[in-house]
C-alpha cells in the first residue's frame, strides 16, 4: 500500500514530530509537494503532504486559518513544516488552525530535506505499483491456466471467483446462466439485471447489501453481443478488484466465440445425424457417434423433448457432453433439444437436465422400431409439462390421466393428424395450430388465451374463425372442442405431418 504519515513519521532518520492531527496520522499520501505560494491549490491533487517554510504564511491568524481552511478543502493529507531556516518552530497560529481543523502538522527539521520525503512517497508509490503489477501478472497467468483446461470456460468463472473472493457467473446474451462459481450469485445476478436490460452494451456497477458487483458485456469487435460475466465481491465499497474482470471478460469474449463457432458446427452435425436416426439410418448415425456424442444409446432406451430458450438448451447440451453418460444421442431441431438416452442412464441424465431451466417430456422405454413413436411420446408429455409449468413429465404419467390410455396412440394420432392436416398446411398454420390449442386449454375464454398469446382479442377471434372454415366445424360445439383437444394431446406442440 502507499505511505502513510504514520510511517513517515516511524522512520527514525527523518526525525519528524507530529505538533496537530494525531488521530489522522493513517491517511496514506499520493505524493509531497513543496511549495511555497500563497495558494498552492491549484497544484494540488489531493492525498498530498504539503511542505513549506513559511515564506508565503499569513501572519495573522484569521489569514492562517483561511489558508489552512484553503488546503483542506483541497484535499492535502498533511502539512510539513520545515524549521531551522525561517523560523525556529512552527508558528502557533499554524498549529492552532491545523488543529482547528484535525490536519496533522509535521515539524521538519533542518536536517531533513523536502526531496527525502519526495523520494520516500514515491518510492512507496513504485512500490506499491510493481506489486499490483506483479500480483496482476500473476492473476492473468492464472485465467490462462485456467481457460486451457478441459472445461476452460467453466475453469475461468472459477479462477475469477477465487481471484477476486467473492462469486462469478457467465450468462448468455439473453441473460441466462450458463457458468456460476457459487449459488449465492444468484441474487447479485438479478439484482443487476435491470441495468443490463436497460443498456445491455455497456459495464454496469452496483453497490448494495455491502457488495460490489459488476456486469461486463462480452462483445466481439463487431460488436456482437456474447454474452455477460458477473462477479461480485462482499466488503467494503470499492474492494472488487475490477482489472481482473475486464482480463477475464476478454479472455472469455475470445473463448465464447470460437467455442460457439465450432459448437454451431457440431450442432448442425448432431441435428443432420438425429434426422438420419429418425428415418431409420442407424449405421449411419452409429458410424459417427463416437465424435459426435462419445457413445450411442442401447435398447431399451427413451427420448428427452427439451424445450426452452436456445441459451439453455446449448447449456443442456454441453451438460450431456460432460462425462455424464456415453449412452445418448442428441441434437438440437425444431427449436427442441431432442434426446435418445440408454434406460439405464435415464434417471441419471433427467436429474442433471433438471438443474437447467428448461421443460423435458420424456417417453415409454421403447426399441428402435418404435423411434418415431417414441419421439412423438416426448414431445407431447413435453408439451402437458409445459402447460402444467411443471419441470419434467413421462409419458406414462400423461397416458394414465384418460382416455387416450385406452386408445391406440398410432391409429388415433394418424387420425388427428388427417383431421387436422388443412390447418397445418394453410399459411400461418403453426400459428393458427397453436391459437387454436392455446384457446383450448383456456376453455374457450378468449381474453384469457389472447393474453397468453400476447395477441389482441379481435386477432383471437379472426384467427378462430378461419380456423372454422378450414376445419369446416363450429367450435361453439362442446363435442368438436372435446375431440380437438383429444387431437391436441395426440400430436403434441410440433407435430409432424
Amino acid at each position: 500500500m502507499p505511505i502513510t504519515l504514520r510511517q513517515l513519521c516511524a522512520t527514525e532518520q527523518f526525525g519528524l514530530r507530529v505538533l496537530a492531527g494525531h488521530d489522522q496520522l493513517d491517511r496514506t499520501l499520493t505524493w509531497a509537494h513543496v511549495s511555497e505560494l500563497p495558494d498552492p491549490t491549484p497544484f494540488l491533487d489531493g492525498g498530498e503532504l504539503l511542505l513549506i517554510t513559511g515564506v508565503s504564511l499569513p501572519t495573522t491568524a484569521a489569514e492562517t486559518t483561511r489558508f489552512v481552511r484553503t488546503l483542506v478543502a483541497a484535499g492535502i493529507a498533511g502539512i510539513g513544516f520545515g524549521t531551522g531556516l525561517g523560523y525556529e518552530q512552527a508558528p502557533q497560529t499554524l498549529v492552532d488552525a491545523a488543529t482547528r481543523f484535525s490536519v496533522p502538522l509535521l515539524d521538519v527539521p533542518l536536517r531533513t530535506p523536502f526531496i527525502a520525503l519526495t523520494k520516500a512517497v514515491s518510492k512507496a508509490q513504485s512500490d506499491d505499483d510493481m506489486k499490483a503489477l506483479r500480483s496482476n501478472y500473476q492473476s492473468l497467468r492464472r485465467l490462462l491456466q485456467a481457460a486451457v483446461t478441459v472445461n476452460g470456460t467453466r475453469a475461468v468463472v472459477r479462477r475469477v471467483a477465487e481471484l477476486i473472493g467473492g462469486w462469478a457467473a457467465l450468462l448468455d446474451s439473453a441473460g441466462h446462466t450458463v457458468e456460476i462459481s457459487h449459488t449465492a450469485a444468484a441474487a447479485g445476478i438479478e439484482r443487476t439485471a435491470p441495468e443490463r436490460d436497460a443498456r445491455p452494451m455497456e459495464v454496469s456497477f452496483l453497490t448494495s447489501e455491502n457488495e460490489d458487483v459488476i456486469s461486463h458485456p462480452l462483445l466481439t469487435s463487431r460488436g456482437k453481443l456474447m454474452g455477460y460475466l458477473v462477479a461480485g465481491c462482499p466488503g467494503a465499497v470499492g474492494s472488487l478488484n475490477q482489472g481482473i474482470v475486464i482480463a477475464a471478460a476478454s479472455l472469455l469474449t475470445l473463448m465464447t466465440a470460437r467455442t460457439r463457432d465450432a459448437q454451431l458446427t457440431m450442432n448442425h452435425l448432431r441435428t443432420v445425424a438425429m434426422h438420419q436416426l429418425f428415418e431409420g439410418q442407424n449405421a449411419l448415425a452409429r458410424n459417427i457417434s463416437g465424435e459426435l456424442w462419445g457413445g450411442f444409446p442401447v435398447e431399451p432406451f427413451q427420448v428427452f423433448h427439451v424445450a426452452g430458450p436456445s441459451g439453455l438448451l446449448e447449456s443442456v447440451s454441453v451438460s450431456l457432453l460432460d462425462g455424464l453418460s456415453r449412452d445418448l444421442a442428441f441434437g438440437i431441431t425444431d427449436g427442441a433439444l431432442i434426446a435418445v438416452v440408454s434406460a439405464t442412464d435415464s434417471g441419471r441424465i433427467l436429474a442433471r437436465i433438471n438443474e437447467i431451466d428448461v421443460t423435458v417430456g420424456v417417453s415409454d422405454m421403447l426399441w428402435w422400431d418404435d423411434l418415431s413413436r417414441a419421439r412423438r411420446q416426448a414431445a407431447q408429455a413435453a408439451a402437458e409439462a409445459g402447460a402444467r409449468n411443471l419441470p419434467s413429465m413421462r409419458f406414462a404419467e400423461l397416458s394414465e390421466s384418460g382416455l387416450s390410455a385406452f386408445l391406440d396412440q398410432d391409429r388415433s394420432t394418424a387420425f388427428a393428424a388427417a383431421h387436422l392436416r388443412p390447418l397445418l398446411e394453410a399459411k400461418g398454420g403453426s400459428d393458427l395450430y397453436r391459437t387454436l390449442a392455446m384457446w383450448l386449454a383456456h376453455n374457450g375464454v378468449g381474453d384469457a388465451a389472447a393474453t397468453a398469446l400476447n395477441i389482441h382479442r379481435h386477432t383471437l377471434r379472426s384467427r378462430l374463425t378461419r380456423i372454422e372454415s378450414l376445419l369446416q366445424l363450429d367450435l361453439g360445439s362442446p363435442t368438436e372442442r372435446a375431440e380437438l383437444w383429444l387431437e391436441y394431446r395426440l400430436l403434441g406442440d410440433a407435430p409432424t405431418i
